[in-house]
């Protein structure tokens, strides 16, 4: 019978272990240490930037689109006891109106509050005739040529909303930048044309669009777009087609 031999396995284990303790600790301990270190910088970095993602919708001016005064207030009035904006989002939502314009839009940046600026403009009637502007977007056949529309006896793209709706979206990316993206007054000009709001900026001495003198039509133009707003995100929000995703153009 031979002597029990000692479990050289066991031993050489034992050993072993010992040793990558004392030669792995340290690196190990290090490895932690880092990264530790990174998330804390990167929890750091997380918090003095914006959280947005890139092309995401970074606004410095977001209240303009929910402002509340009493001209606002006044026609919020009035467009919650009739149907005109729902008539309008109806008809957008039944033709797929909306889909197409904030496509449009985000690839312009533009805010998506305005691609609901047809309901003032036209009601969503692509075929809108007042006389002397056409279309969805109610172009006039100066401004139409300008921004790339065919106006002639043999045919009005005005009445085209695709094509309109590009062009739309060229003018108001302008308006914005000549405005500094003073979306009241980009919006006036939309309506009053841009010469005419620099004038009347220059004159009265103020850029506050609250506090300008304007011609009749003008001075309403943007409290009743504001107030149509207002209304469709409050009474009709299933109708309030708002863009996927939400957030998407940088306006500022």
């Amino acid at each position: 019978m031979s002597l029990p031999r000692p479990n050289i396995f066991l031993r050489n284990f034992d050993y072993a272990s010992l040793l990558l303790n004392q030669q792995f600790s340290r690196p190990i301990n290090i490895k932690y240490q880092w990264l530790l270190l990174v998330s804390i910088l990167i929890f750091a970095g997380c918090s003095t930037k914006s959280s947005s993602l890139p092309g995401s919708r970074e606004y410095s001016k977001s209240g303009v689109w929910k402002q509340s005064n009493s001209r606002i207030n006044k026609y919020v009035n009035v467009y919650s006891k009739n149907k005109h904006v729902k008539t309008c989002l109806d008809r957008a939502s039944s033709s797929r109106y909306l889909y197409y314009i904030h496509r449009v839009f985000y690839q312009y940046q533009l805010p998506p509050e305005l691609a609901h600026l047809p309901i003032l403009e036209s009601c969503f009637d692509s075929k809108a005739d007042s006389g002397h502007a056409r279309g969805m977007w109610q172009f006039t056949k100066a401004t139409a040529t300008d921004y790339g529309l065919a106006v002639d006896w043999l045919s009005d793209d005005r009445l085209n909303w695709r094509k309109s709706t590009h062009s739309a979206a060229r003018y108001l990316k302008i308006l914005g930048k000549k405005f500094d993206n003073n979306w009241e007054l980009a919006l006036a000009g939309y309506n009053g044309g841009p010469n005419y709001m620099a004038r009347q900026i220059k004159s009265q001495g103020t850029r506050n669009f609250w506090k300008l003198k304007l011609r009749k039509e003008t001075h309403e133009y943007v409290p009743k777009f504001l107030a149509m707003l207002k209304v469709a995100r409050s009474r009709y929000p299933e109708l309030y087609y708002q863009g996927s995703p939400r957030a998407w153009a940088k306006s500022g």
